[in-house]
Order: structure tokens, then C-alpha cells, then sequence
């Protein structure tokens, strides 16, 4: 009966290509890949609709787009390095509040969803890009950020920075005591992205990333 049916599906293809073309559908186009995951252009469109990065101020079509593919293979790279290392199955994670953030840029219209809809995406694309964002920030918040320290000394050189910067503008410099906590807060932010910049160098050297264009 099974090789009776084959021949019958054989019989058919045969007739079909006697008569018309195959009709070829179009491959989604993959742009980058770490280690063995593939980065689709749908990838880059997702981050392009969801803001993923802000767009450089005078950059082009061309360098936004490739800025875009630079974060999310930093992205991808961070997730993957999260997975190697175990780390991301001890993380807390909150993948819905995530996702409401992405979307907030729409609030309640339904553009997004006629443009997601456009570019052959759906809900499934937004939740594992969601999880992604999610990972990487809880990662930055709940291991790294714990490892930050300022020092009063850090504090002082920084509010005499401020203090010449104002001097120069013409301006008085407010009383280190008023200022004291924002100056804290600036240095341990500084210091929280040169971590987050040093473990993505240093997971970009060990995974396998490999871009196809630029």
C-alpha cells in the first residue's frame, strides 16, 4: 500500500513538472551565526520595530541596521554564554515584565501588530527575544552590579570634576553633600557597563560568532 502511494505521488510530481515550474518559496536570509545559531534578517527587523538599541544620532538606514545586527549577535552571544555556564538556570528571571517593557513604545494601538504581521513575525519571535533581553539583564543586576563599589574618594574626584565643569560655564558648583547621591549613583552605573562590556568581550572571544554581513 506505502509503495503504491509513492508511485501514485511520484506519478503526480512527474506530471506537475511536465506542465508547470516549481514554485520556488524564498529562504529567510541568515546574517549571522553563533556558534550554531543562526541571526535572521526577521531578527534584526524584530529589534529594528521594538527599539532594541536607539539610533545613533545622524547614522543612515544602512548603519542603523548594522548596529541593530551588532547588538543582537551581543545579545545572542550573552544568552549563549549565560546557557554554557549553567548560570541562566540559577538566574531570577522576569521574562514578562521583558516583554511589556519592549512594547511599552506601542502602548495600546495596534500598529505593532499589523507591522509584525508584515514582517512574517509573531508572538513567539517577541517572547524569545524578551527572554534574551531578560537574561542579560538579570545577569548585569544580580551578579554583576553586587560586585560594584564606590569609594568617597571616587565621589570627591568626581564632584571636583563637576565643580571645574561648572566654574568654566560660569555656573556654582551645589555642596558635595547635595549632590553626594547622584554622584554615586553615576559612578556605580559607569562602572556596572564597563563590567557588562568586559564579559562581553571576553564571551565574544569564546563563542563562535561568524557575520555574514555588515
Amino acid at each position: 500500500m506505502k509503495c503504491g502511494a509513492f508511485s501514485l505521488i511520484l506519478l503526480i510530481i512527474g506530471s506537475l513538472s511536465g506542465t508547470q515550474e516549481l514554485v520556488r518559496e524564498p529562504v529567510e536570509e541568515v546574517v549571522a551565526v553563533v556558534d550554531r545559531t543562526p541571526i535572521l534578517r526577521s531578527d534584526v527587523d524584530l529589534a529594528e520595530l521594538l527599539i532594541l538599541i536607539n539610533r545613533p544620532f545622524g547614522s543612515t538606514d544602512v548603519e542603523y541596521r548594522s548596529a541593530l545586527l551588532e547588538a543582537r549577535i551581543h545579545l545572542e552571544v550573552q544568552f549563549r554564554d549565560l546557557e554554557a555556564s549553567g548560570i541562566l538556570y540559577r538566574l531570577e528571571l522576569d521574562v514578562a515584565g521583558a516583554r511589556r517593557t519592549l512594547l511599552s513604545a506601542f502602548g495600546e494601538n495596534d500598529s505593532l501588530s499589523y507591522k509584525l504581521e508584515a514582517a512574517g513575525l509573531g508572538d513567539a519571535d517577541i517572547d524569545e527575544l524578551a527572554l534574551r533581553v531578560c537574561a542579560a539583564n538579570a545577569y548585569a543586576e544580580q551578579r554583576l552590579r553586587p560586585r560594584i563599589s564606590v569609594t568617597l574618594q571616587e565621589i570627591e574626584t568626581a564632584y571636583r570634576n563637576l565643580a571645574v565643569e561648572l566654574e568654566s560655564q560660569g555656573e556654582i558648583a551645589p555642596r558635595l553633600t547635595s549632590v553626594h547621591d547622584q554622584l554615586h549613583t553615576l559612578i556605580a552605573e559607569r562602572k556596572l557597563n564597563d563590567e557588562i562590556e568586559r564579559w562581553v568581550r571576553r564571551a565574544l572571544e569564546e563563542h563562535d560568532v561568524t557575520r555574514f554581513v555588515r
